[in-house]
């Protein structure tokens, strides 16, 4: 990602500077002022106290957006209680591309998330409130922020204005229709431009999909698929039961649009993290319709105990990766391959310019790492690893010549067909 220049940038910049400078890129496709924002605090601590704090600061700060969102949504939804708001937190971080936030501060998807929740909040908020003044007062700083966050707050569009809809939609509404109304199309709006934007941006343009049915074999997509369908089959036997709440679809208006995008979006792993407030939605809204008062506690520490080991697994496969780039910097084989302004190999486009600013910082500046994105035949050393840049060598052509101690992060390994020295 991109944090040795995010960690140099805002420890030389204030957080509105450092922001913007990162964030206000339209010939890009985007402007993420408000999500590079609530990344500044784990970037300056980290470049003053070092990766632990810098880690530690980033997973506080996603943990208490997810909490935010869960305390948003499922008041929206009218079923905020301990039980709801700890299964709603549980299942976040279940679904597996929520670790991400963990190990990459410099996503923007907690700013999306963290938009998504002031909206929601927004709408609880004023639910109860009839001065216009306080509707649009809190409205225009919930949703600028929102849509200066990331090009995915659109996909959010469908479920926002439904959740607003349905709160206020009662014969003595404290929000008139008309205030509803300029809302919504101003909502419509921000989205179309955030749209426009990503469409006409260079960056942004390059992330859309085949558009063909490829899709369809994604297991990415299968997975989502099959929870909707769940939890909509769910929904359609409150529904024969008599039980069903209108309110109770929103989190299904969340998640149908993310999978719609697979047909038009070149989708990543990491874009997926936000969907996790959907999925977690519906199982608080299920939890919170248990008729037994047992059932929801157990159900939500169930899901606590599961999200729990499921983080405790992953944390160490992405942690160790990260860590042994600076085990192996500071190894004798790395000063040495320095010593004779050795290239290196890397397999991900991203990784060049952030190795070869470590090196400089570990003083082996004669060092350096390029990308290899047109074969390894000229590349005497390659330096992967199996979840960050992963490779796949042939191991009779190549020599291992350094591993991390703990066999889990990055390795080095030598072309046999160079002569040794050469």
């Amino acid at each position: 990602m991109d944090d040795s220049n995010l960690l140099i940038l805002a420890a030389d910049n204030d957080p509105i500077s450092y922001a913007h400078i990162y964030g206000y890129r339209p010939d890009f496709g985007f402007i993420n002022n408000s999500s590079m924002l609530i990344t500044w605090p784990a970037y300056v601590l980290g470049s003053a106290f070092g990766p632990t704090i810098f880690y530690a600061t980033n997973a506080l700060l996603s943990f208490f957006i997810i909490f935010f969102a869960a305390y948003a949504i499922t008041k929206v939804l009218n079923i905020c209680s301990p039980a709801a708001i700890l299964a709603f937190v549980s299942i976040a971080f279940l679904w597996p591309y929520t670790a991400d936030l963990l190990f990459f501060p410099s996503l923007q998807e907690k700013g999306v998330i963290l938009g998504v929740a002031l909206l929601f909040f927004w709408i609880h908020f004023i639910r109860s409130k009839r001065n216009p003044f306080v509707f649009w007062f809190t409205f225009i700083p919930a949703s600028l922020f929102a849509f200066s966050t990331k090009t995915h707050i659109v996909l959010f569009l469908p479920s926002i204005i439904a959740a607003l809809w349905l709160v206020n939609w009662k014969q003595k509404a404290p929000n008139p229709l008309s205030r509803l109304l300029a809302a919504t199309i101003l909502l419509l709006l921000l989205g179309l431009g955030t749209l426009w934007l990503a469409l006409t941006g260079y960056y942004s343009a390059g992330t859309q999909g085949e558009r063909n049915l490829s899709f369809l074999s994604d297991r990415r997509f299968q997975l989502l698929a099959i929870l909707a369908l769940g939890y909509s089959a769910y929904l359609g036997y409150r529904a024969i039961k008599h039980n069903f709440l209108a309110i109770e679809l929103v989190p299904l208006f969340i998640v149908l649009p993310f999978i719609a995008s697979f047909s038009i979006w070149a989708v990543r792993n990491y874009y997926l993290s936000v969907v996790s407030i959907g999925l977690a939605a519906m199982a608080a809204v299920i939890i919170a319709n248990f008729k037994s008062k047992y059932f929801g506690p157990i159900a939500a520490l169930f899901c606590l105990a599961a999200a729990l080991v499921w983080i405790t697994w992953r944390v160490p496969q992405i942690y160790q990766p990260l860590a042994s780039i600076q085990e192996f910097l500071t190894s004798t084989e790395a000063q040495r391959l320095g010593e004779q302004e050795e290239v290196v190999g890397v397999f991900c486009s991203e990784a060049p310019t952030h190795f070869n600013r470590y090196a400089v910082s570990e003083g082996i500046a004669d060092l350096q790492f390029k990308w290899t994105p047109d074969g390894l035949e000229d590349f005497e050393f390659v330096l992967g690893d199996s979840v960050l840049c992963p490779f796949n060598l042939k191991t009779s052509d190549w020599e291992l010549r350094w591993g991390s101690r703990s066999g889990e992060g990055y390795s080095l390994y030598r072309n046999k067909s160079f002569t040794e020295g050469s």
